[in-house]
């Protein structure tokens, strides 16, 4: 594990902000760091979300859901991809139609990067 004071001190040498917010995991109690991309981080572990309403919270849970399905689906078709490129076995036509699966997968992560 990384010295959380070096840490920190890395996190305030590239710009970033201390918050007043401490980190939400239990026995942490770290400050939390506002990055200049506006992603709110502990020095320990990572990314983490700031919500002051249910609402909020129901929001953003529904959108690492979605994010872990993405990343889920988007392994799958790769190791697809990879089994059936070592393997010989694919058409042209198959992975074209595999890389059009890839291909909406990054693009609905982009547009969810961008809301």
């Amino acid at each position: 594990m990384e010295n959380p004071v070096k840490k920190m001190a890395e996190l305030l040498k590239g710009g970033a902000t201390m918050l007043a917010e401490t980190c939400p995991v239990q026995g942490c109690n770290l400050p939390l760091f506002r990055l200049r991309t506006g992603e709110i981080l502990c020095p320990i572990h990572g990314k983490v979300y700031i919500v002051k309403t249910e609402e909020e919270e129901k929001r953003v849970r529904e959108e690492l859901t979605v994010k872990t399905i993405l990343n889920r689906l988007e392994k799958y078709v790769l190791t697809i991809l990879n089994t059936y490129i070592e393997n010989k076995t694919l058409s042209t036509r198959e992975l074209i139609e595999w890389l059009e699966v890839l291909e909406r997968i990054y693009r609905i992560k982009n547009a969810a990067r961008t809301k």
